[in-house]
């Protein structure tokens, strides 16, 4: 654009040469002192234009583009002909950084909305960053950054990346018979666990005798029955381990693969009304999480702060800070994820009486069938794509 500026600077110099007039001198005057206007006027608007990101959905299923929206805010008298855009977004997994050129016009007094669509090809948390807005003249001579007059104006936004509902009908076990420990009771349904109260009432026909709370009922001179509490024991544990070099020709496709696993088996639980744990290690704290889940809400809630706690390089830290917990209870049934597969781990685990049942679910990117023979456990090949159909088989 500047050599556009230059041709007609020049044309209106051999203009006022070539004729005589008023009229050729003003125009050649006006074209010499332009740049010093357009200037003026991109410096006064740079002040009052703003840029930000409006509230952005919060996830979405893998392979859909989400709306992103920008809010561009024009809040001087002069428009904007060129408002230049730069947006840099990455999934904080794999780390692999993509941009985004945006030009667009801009009213005086006035508010635009543009809406970009991403999408992911891998599952986390993917960041949406402002990497800069600039405005400029009609003939692009001058590009003047714009500052956020605000320290709260939304210059970042993220999503995450989510795998869709994958069927099972898988068989559930029934663990209520193993003497499972909880210290965690129902909130809404009674029980037969003496150790707990849920509710006292008064007595109706067919509450039983040895329930009487003869105490309150001597004080409010009327029958009071006690209602138990029902336990709510993590029958099934799931505990996955991102331990996954990152160097690793397609360590993306094993990350991938398992979290499809770890969510299709948490999910079926959870709509299936079995209560269960997940446990990974969180990279950002630096220490183990473990959620209780009950319902296919709290599934999903863990399954997103799985999704933002990034991969580590260290050797099995969700099993084996598991195993050093003083406090953990012994449950029916471990299922274990991992890419890495070590002979000797279920033998560890078996020591430490973590569960009744065992079993290695490991994660293979091949369509290969890996016979391995495990004394303790049962070892499950989890492949790449086809998630459902490698858990099909296994009593829950």
């Amino acid at each position: 654009m500047l050599v556009f500026y230059l041709v007609l600077l020049s044309v209106s110099f051999l203009f006022y040469i070539l004729y005589q007039g008023v009229f050729s001198f003003y125009l050649f005057a006006f074209m010499a002192v332009m740049p010093l206007i357009l200037f003026i006027m991109t410096k006064i608007v740079s002040k009052k234009v703003s840029v930000t990101f409006a509230k952005a959905q919060e996830s979405c299923i893998k392979g859909s583009r989400i709306p992103i929206t920008l809010r561009c805010e024009n809040n001087s008298r002069i428009p904007v002909p060129n408002l230049i855009i730069e947006v840099q977004y990455f999934n904080t997994i794999d780390k692999q950084t993509d941009k985004l050129k945006i030009s667009t016009p801009l009213f005086p007094r006035d508010v635009q909305y543009l809406t970009l669509r991403l999408s992911s090809e891998h599952y986390g948390t993917v960041k949406i960053k402002l990497r800069r807005a600039r405005v400029c003249d009609m003939f692009r001579l001058f590009k003047m950054k714009i500052k956020p007059r605000d320290k709260g104006l939304c210059t970042e936004t993220a999503f995450t990346v989510i795998p869709g509902v994958i069927p099972l009908e898988n068989p559930i076990a029934n663990y209520n018979d193993m003497g499972l420990e909880t210290d965690e009771f129902s909130k809404d349904h009674k029980g037969d666990d003496p150790s707990e109260i849920f509710d006292i009432h008064e007595y109706q026909e067919g509450d039983k005798i040895n329930r009487i709370h003869w105490k309150l009922s001597a004080k409010q001179n009327t029958t009071m029955v006690k209602d138990y509490s029902l336990p709510l024991a993590s029958s099934i544990i799931l505990i996955i381990d991102m331990d996954i070099d990152r160097t690793q020709t397609g360590h993306m496709k094993l990350y991938d693969t398992a979290v499809e696993a770890v969510s299709a088996v948490s999910l079926y639980l959870a709509e299936n009304k079995m209560a269960h744990k997940l446990i990974w290690f969180d990279t950002i704290r630096n220490e183990n999480m473990a959620v209780a889940i009950k319902n296919e809400d709290e599934s999903r809630v863990a399954l997103n702060m799985l999704l933002r706690s990034g991969l580590h390089g260290s050797d099995r830290p969700a099993i084996n800070n598991y195993m050093n917990t003083v406090d953990r209870f012994k449950c029916g049934h471990l299922l274990y994820f991992s890419a890495r597969y070590d002979d000797g781990l279920t033998s560890v685990m078996n020591d430490a009486d973590l569960a009744f049942r065992y079993t290695y679910m490991l994660i293979d990117p091949e369509k290969v069938k890996k016979e391995i023979y495990d004394d303790f456990a049962d070892v499950v090949d989890v492949v790449s794509g086809a998630a459902a159909e490698s858990i099909k088989d296994i009593c829950l």
